[in-house]
Parts: structure tokens; sequence; C-alpha cells
């Protein structure tokens, strides 16, 4: 039965009770780690001029970048100021990202046109901070920046772009002026002001950068360009008075472009606000999304500015992201998988919700559905964040269930209704292995479902999950089912086993699950 008959069945069966009472994929690969680094993503770094001191920037940016064991970065350095620019001939399309910390002397015809030929057809470019100075001359390059300053830039390069708070929207403002100002160094609040983007999804609403400069009357073409954060020029620091963009994605041809006023220098460029997006903007350039866990308000504060140096950034979570090969399914013949089963008794586990029975059958739990009883779980007592997850199970055809991973059962919510991502089970054709958020109305996390036969009914199948940070991926028997990034489900919390609850004359039905283990990353 499918889940949506199910839930048609179980709201008719809480009417009447209301009315009565009254109330794929890849091979498993042995060195993992080596498969990801292949797969980091390629990114150049562009420095050896700029007003601002480069030379103590360029580590900070590649460290930062480096720190998330997803880029593999190399440094290009241009000649010194007036130096023959026609030595300094990159091949950009070896890399998927390209970054610039530079501003300085016009790169050659030869490497301007290489340059727009690698975005405009697909290349991701990062512009940090005082490269936005740059070439006020290029047109194309403006319009990859979207907003540029100083230069002799005035009105005849574009308008300025401002958030405007009383009208909740941006205004472009055409009128006479110089491009590009800031004030007096200091720290200020970052306003996100699209949080659906793949950048700011999962970050806080707002949070404090570390003394910076805070970029001014910008102005350019503006043309495909989104304004992702604000912050607001302090008059009292002798700013704008104005809520200034600070963070931009601009489309340039089929090319994607994160613009970053952030950055000045070594302070800035410590400050966790600067690097927290710099990561997730280079991912994006390069593919699209942003596979990063999200970011919380306990990283990313809003009283005071959080710093540190980018040399620590090696971390659990750079690890996790080396030791996983995301190209392959879990391979159960290495890493120290752990058994939540021990195939005599449920200890270790709790049942929450419902009435439906849980017993133990020859190293197997055998789930059995109760008429007229909400959906049933029996859930780990142990929480589990970032792992790697196998289990066999074989469901009556015409019930369809669940196990539920990183999810929750609090007294606040729900009077403890179970919630949190659920992996499907479903006779074929069905969505088994698609992602659904229990309990908590959002419906289906994978919103689409090509697959419908990866189950075999009447059969043992062999389910593999993955969950790092936000990204969850699933394969049923060999077959990658699902891969997805999800910011709003928990990153951590217990494993459920669903007993779906059915209507008045159904069933009774049995799920059956064995070899149930678990790899922590």
């Amino acid at each position: 039965m499918s889940r949506q008959a199910f839930a048609s069945t179980i709201r008719i069966l809480v009417l009447l009770t209301a009315t009565v009472s009254g109330a794929f994929g890849f091979p498993p690969s042995s060195s993992g780690a080596d498969t990801a680094a292949t797969k980091r993503i390629k990114t150049l770094i562009i420095d050896g001029q700029n007003n601002h001191n480069w030379k103590a920037t360029t580590p900070l940016i590649q460290q930062t970048l480096e720190g998330t064991g997803m880029f593999d970065v190399t440094v290009a350095t241009t000649p010194e100021k007036g130096g023959d620019m026609t030595t300094f001939a990159p091949d950009f399309s070896a890399f998927q990202v390209v970054v610039s910390n530079y501003n300085g002397d016009d790169w050659s015809d030869a490497t301007r046109k290489a340059f727009e030929s690698y975005v405009a057809t697909g290349g991701g470019f990062v512009c940090v901070h005082a490269a936005d100075n740059s070439f006020p001359g290029w047109d194309a390059y403006n319009r990859m920046i979207g907003l540029g300053g100083w230069g002799g830039r005035s009105e005849k390069d574009g308008p300025y772009v401002r958030w405007q708070e009383d009208l909740k929207r941006f205004k472009r403002d055409n009128s006479k002026g110089s491009g590009g100002t800031h004030g007096r160094r200091t720290p200020f609040v970052v306003v996100v002001r699209d949080s659906d983007h793949p950048v700011t999804r999962g970050l806080p609403g707002s949070w404090m950068q570390a003394e910076d400069e805070l970029y001014g009357k910008l102005r350019g073409p503006a043309e495909n360009m989104h304004v992702l954060a604000t912050a607001y020029s302090e008059p009292e620091t002798n700013g704008t008075g104005e809520h200034e963009p600070i963070l931009m994605a601009i489309q340039y041809g089929s090319g994607r472009v994160f613009h970053t006023t952030l950055g000045h220098d070594v302070t800035a460029m410590n400050g966790v606000a600067f690097q927290v997006t710099l990561q997730r903007g280079a991912e994006w350039v390069a593919t699209g999304d942003v596979t990063q866990p999200a970011v919380g308000a306990d990283v990313l504060t809003n009283d005071v500015p959080a710093s540190r140096d980018p040399a620590t950034l090696i971390s659990t979570e750079a690890k996790a992201a080396t030791d996983v090969n995301f190209d392959a399914a879990p391979d159960l013949s290495i890493g120290d998988w752990k058994s939540l089963f021990n195939g005599q008794n449920t200890e270790g586990w709790s049942q929450k919700n419902g009435t439906a029975s849980y017993r133990i059958e020859e190293n197997v739990i055998v789930g059995k559905t109760a008429t007229g009883s909400p959906n049933s779980f029996l859930c780990t007592n142990d929480e589990f964040s970032d792992f790697e997850l196998t289990f066999e199970v074989n469901c009556d055809s015409k019930l369809n269930s669940g196990v539920q991973i990183r999810s929750k059962s609090t007294p606040d919510f729900n009077n403890g209704r179970v919630h949190g991502p659920q992996v499907e089970i479903e006779g074929a054709p069905g969505e088994s292995g698609y992602i659904y958020s229990e309990g908590t109305g959002r419906g289906w996390i994978s919103k689409e479902h090509p697959i419908k036969d990866a189950y075999r009914n009447d059969q043992w199948n062999v389910y593999l999950v993955r969950a790092v940070g936000d990204r969850i991926q699933t394969w049923v028997n060999g077959q990658k089912v699902e891969d997805l990034t999800d910011a709003e489900s928990f990153k951590s919390g217990f494993i459920g086993l669903q007993v779906h609850g059915i209507g008045k004359d159904q069933g009774p039905y049995e799920v059956r699950w064995r070899n149930i283990r678990i790899r922590s990353l």
C-alpha cells in the first residue's frame, strides 16, 4: 500500500476515533581516502599584485578552503607591478574554481579572453574583497562581479544597489557619484537576505564579522546578480548609512560567480564569517550546490565576532570529507562497524509511539501492526551524527515502513511524536530508498522519485545509508537511490524502526529487520 493510501486511511481513522471519543551505485572502494582526494575541487588562487597584503592573505584563503577537505588548491602569482603580463597565462580549464585575490595591472588580451571563455562556459569564479577594485575598464569582468569599486568607477558603470529596510527590498540607485568607499575598520553584523540559496541555507539569519572594511557605494552592471547578504554601514564609523551588499551570487553565461566583499586583512580572514561563507561560496560556484554541514549560531555568533586561525581547520569535518568516498557505496569490509541488534533481545532500544508489537525470532526483529494504532517506532537509546548504516529488511507487500535516522522524540514536540528523516521501505513499484520527513509536516525531502524498482518484494533487501553533515545517500540492493542535501533536518538523533499504522479491517502485517550495523564517521 502506498504512503498516500496509508495517510488517507489514518486520517479517516483519526476522524472516526475523534467522533466516537469526542477528542546504484559504484562498487565499494578499498581506499576511500585516496579516491576522495582525486575528487577534490580543483581550485586556483590568483595573486601577485594587490593594494592589500596578498602575501599574508593568500595562505589564509588556501588554508580556509583546504580545511574543509574538499578543495585541492594551487596558487598562481602574476609578475610584479609593471612586469611582463604576457607571461601570466594560467590554464583556467584545468580548474573548477578560480579565486581572485588580485588587484593590479591588466592581464594580457589573451589571458582575459581565456578567462571570459572559462567563466562563460561553466567555470566557477570567486571574487574576494579588493579583487572587485580590479579591471574597471574590462566590461566582461565587471559583469562577472556585478558591482565594483574605485578605479574611476561612477554612474557610467552602473547603479548602486542597496537594501531598503523600510520597504524590505533592494533598490538600484542610478544617481551620480563615485564607486567605492569604506569607513573605519570595525566588526559589523551581516544580515542574510536570502536564506534559501545554497550558500546561506543552514546559516543563522545574521552574524558578526570580525574587524573588516565594510565596502560601500559599489557600482556596476549588477546583471543576473542576486544579493545574499548585506551589512549596515554605520555613519558613526564614517560609513554610508546604507545597507550595503556583502555577499553576492552572479550568473555569467553558464558560469557561477560568488562575490564577497569580506576579507581585508589577516584579522578579517580570521573571522569565522569570512571563512564559512568563502568555503560555501567556492563549493557552490564549482557544483551548483553546497554539501557542507549547516553552521549554527554557536559558531557564527551574533553578539561578538567569532575568530579562528584557518590553520586549525583540519578537523573532524575535514577528516570525514577526506575519509569518505561519496562516489561509492559504504564498504562493509572496512572500518569499525558496530551491531545495533544483539540478535537476542531489544537491549539498547526503546519503543516510542503506537502499540505495534516487536518480537525477536532467530536473530530477526519482527514488527507487527496493531489495528487503530498510529505509527510505532523501536528506537535506539543512543544518538548518532555522521555515520554509515546498513540493515536488511523484508516487509509484507501490503505494508509500507521505514527506518528513522537522526530523529528525535521530545515532550515539547507533539507529546513525544517521533520526527525526523525516514528512509522509505515500500514494496515495488514504490519509493523505497527515498527520504521522507516523518512527523514534521514537510512531507518528502526527496522531491523526485524516478527509481521505483530497487526493492524486491517478499525477499530480504539490503539497505545502505550514509549521513554526513547535510548530505544523505541511500542504496537499495546495490542500486543508488538518493543523494541529497538537507539543511533543515537534525544532524544527530536516534535510529528508529517503523511499523506503520493501519486502518480498520486491514492486516495484520509484519516487517522484519536483521543485520543492523552502523559505522560512525
